[in-house]
Order: structure tokens, then sequence, then C-alpha cells
């Protein structure tokens, strides 16, 4: 997945609402540059592991192309499909059009579906490459995940961690629980 978002993707959880929730030294609260870069690791590293992004976000997806007629999503909820293109082989996309696929159980295992009548599937390439718009948990998955990232950022801002080759402490057992819980695994790749 690589995000295609033109514009800056918003934050899920407000930096006051961190400040507020966990506690932190006096003299730390001032520190909002420290803070909010912890904070959005943190909810960068549990998008990432859960398959959740808590905010909506442009991403492609490049999928091997074959006799599927469904090709799961690796996160979710998945709110649009914007855009399919088949590899030239050259290097280049050629645009197909969205009429004859659709995404289904959007927010459940959200799939591509590939109709019958869809043109493309005339169309000669190896790769399909699928763009949408993606995220936006609910309410409950929301509240778990958003608590994740301030344990997780809280952790990291204490022990000061640093990009300095140094090996990362391991997650603790609140925040992988929590993880875990609003983690989303596709049940398969293609039908």
């Amino acid at each position: 997945m690589r995000v295609i978002e033109e514009g800056e993707i918003p934050a899920g959880v407000a930096l006051a609402d961190f400040k507020r929730s966990v506690h932190i030294a006096a003299e730390d609260l001032d520190d909002d540059g420290a803070l909010g870069l912890v904070l959005e690791a943190a909810e960068a590293t549990v998008a990432t592991a859960t398959g959740r992004p808590l905010t909506p976000r442009a991403v492609e997806f490049i999928a091997t192309r074959g006799a599927w007629r469904r090709w799961w999503f690796p996160v979710l909820p998945v709110t649009e499909l914007t855009g399919l293109a088949i590899s030239d082989g050259a290097g280049g996309w050629i645009d197909q059009p969205l009429e004859g696929a659709w995404v289904q159980e959007a927010y459940d295992e959200p799939q591509l579906v590939i109709g019958a009548d869809w043109p493309g599937r005339a169309v000669a390439g190896d790769l399909l490459r699928v763009q949408a718009t993606v995220g936006g948990a609910d309410a409950a998955t929301r509240a778990r995940l958003r608590q994740a990232i301030f344990l997780l950022a809280k952790e990291w801002f204490e022990a000061g961690i640093a990009v300095d080759g140094e090996q990362p402490p391991q997650l603790s057992f609140g925040v992988r629980l929590l993880m875990k819980q609003g983690r989303y695994r596709r049940p398969c790749e293609v039908e």
C-alpha cells in the first residue's frame, strides 16, 4: 500500500487529547514539538499494525492479475474506489473505467469485485493498480486504537526514543493487546 494523498493527512488523535489522557511531567507538557512527533509516529505504527487507519486517505495497491474475481484489501474500511489501471508492460499504466468493478463489504472484509462485464478484462497486462480511499474506524475500534496510540506515544516519549541505531524497546502488553483487538487480517487475497 502506498499513500497517494495529495494534501496533509489529518491526525486521528489531537495533541490536546493526548496531554489530557496521560500523565506527563509538568516540564514536558510544553514540548509540543516532541510530543507531536512521537504522537504522529505512534499513530502510524498502530495504523500499520492493525490495518485500520484512523482518518481517510487516498492510497494505491498493486495486485497481480489472474483469473480471480475478488481481491481482498489489506486494510479497512474502504470508503471509495477511485481508480483502476492495468500495467502496459513498459512501466506505465493504462487507466480503466470503474464500471463493472466495485467494493463489497467495505467496513467488514473489503473486497474489490471485478464483474464479468468490466472492460479491463480485455486488456493485456500482468498488474492491476487499485486506487481507493481508506480509513476512518468505527467508534468502538477508534476508542481502542486511540488508547493504544496514547499508551505507545507516552512510552516512547518517556523512554526518550531516538533514531540512533539502538534496538527499540518492545511494545508493552497493553499496547499489544489493544492493537491485537483492533487488527484486521484479510481472510484471503483472491478468489
